[in-house]
C-alpha cells in the first residue's frame, strides 16, 4: 500500500496555497470547474523516511488559506535502514551512520558519498550508479494539487520540480534546486539557485532570478519586470500592452527581448549577445 494524505478544502472557491516540500515533484492543475481545492501528497514508499514525511504532513486551513508542510525526509541525514551493496561490501545507513562495511575508499563531501569510485549518495539522496544496488526505503514525494480558478500559489522547496497547468493570480516560487514551468499568472516572483523558469505569460509584475538556468517568458504584458540569471539565457516576448521598465541581465548567456522597443529596457550580459 502506498503512503498518501489527501486534503479537500472546506471553503469553496479560489484559495491561497502555501506549500513547503523539500524533495520530489509538485504538479498543480487549475480547474475552472473545481469548487473546492484538493491536495494529494503521496509516495510509493511504504516505510522509511520518505513514507514518514508523507504521513507526517500537516494541513492548516484558515478561511481560504491553506498551508501545507511536508517534513524534510532528509533532515536527519540518510535514514530508513537504507543499504547500498557494491561488490561484496554492504553499507547500511541509519540516521546518517555507516554501520556495516569498511570505510576504506569512502569519500564524503558536499552531500555526496563515493564508495570505490562509485557515487552512492548525491545531494543527500541515495542513488544507484552502475554496479551499486540500493535496498531498503526508497521513493520520492509527489504533491498533486487541484485549484479553483482565481487561486494563488506559493512553493518553497530544496529539490522539487514544479509544474502549473492553467492560470493563477500569483505564483511565488523559492527553490534551491528545481525548475518552475507554469501557464499564465498576474504576478510572478521566482527565485531558484539551480533551475529554469518557464512561464507562458505574466500580466502585471515579473521578478525572476536564477543562478544556473534560463528564464523564458512567453508573453509579457506587465508594468514592471526584472529577470536575472548568472549562467543561462533570458528570453522575454513583450506585448503592446506592456509598459514601464523591463530589466534583463545575465553574466553568461544571451538576452532576447522581443517587442520591447516601447519599454524602458535595461539589458546587460558579460558573455553573450543581446537582440
Amino acid at each position: 500500500m502506498n503512503s498518501e494524505q489527501i486534503h479537500v478544502m472546506n471553503t469553496a472557491g479560489a484559495i491561497e496555497l502555501d506549500l513547503s516540500v523539500s524533495n520530489g515533484a509538485v504538479n498543480v492543475t487549475v480547474d475552472p470547474k473545481a469548487v473546492y481545492g484538493r491536495v494529494r501528497v503521496h509516495t510509493t514508499a511504504t516505510e522509511g523516511s520518505v513514507a514518514d514525511a508523507v504521513n507526517d504532513t500537516t494541513f492548516t486551513e484558515r478561511g481560504n488559506k491553506l498551508t501545507i508542510s511536508v517534513p524534510d525526509d532528509l533532515a536527519g541525514g540518510i535514514n530508513g535502514s537504507t543499504t547500498v551493496k557494491i561488490g561484496g561490501n554492504i553499507f547500511s545507513f541509519n540516521g546518517g551512520v555507516v554501520n556495516t562495511g569498511s570505510m576504506t575508499d569512502v569519500t564524503i563531501g558536499d552531500g555526496d558519498v563515493w564508495v570505490g569510485g562509485q557515487r552512492v549518495v548525491a545531494g543527500g539522496r541515495v542513488v544507484a550508479e552502475q554496479g551499486a544496488t540500493v535496498g531498503g526505503a526508497t521513493g520520492t514525494i509527489t504533491v498533486d494539487v487541484i485549484l479553483p480558478a482565481g487561486s494563488s500559489l506559493a512553493v518553497s522547496t530544496k529539490n522539487a520540480e514544479t509544474t502549473v497547468r492553467g492560470d493563477l493570480e500569483t505564483i511565488r516560487f523559492d527553490a534551491r534546486n528545481g525548475s518552475l514551468q507554469a501557464g499564465g499568472v498576474k504576478i510572478l516572483e521566482a527565485e531558484t539557485h539551480n533551475g529554469s523558469v518557464l512561464v507562458d505569460s505574466v500580466d502585471q509584475e515579473l521578478e525572476a532570478s536564477t543562478h544556473n538556468g534560463s528564464i523564458t517568458i512567453g508573453a509579457y504584458n506587465g508594468r514592471r519586470g526584472s529577470a536575472r540569471t548568472h549562467n543561462g539565457d533570458v528570453t522575454i516576448s513583450a506585448t503592446p500592452t506592456s509598459s514601464g521598465r523591463l530589466a534583463a541581465r545575465t553574466h553568461n548567456g544571451n538576452i532576447r527581448a522581443r517587442g520591447a522597443g516601447h519599454l524602458d529596457l535595461k539589458t546587460s550580459t558579460h558573455n553573450g549577445r543581446v537582440w
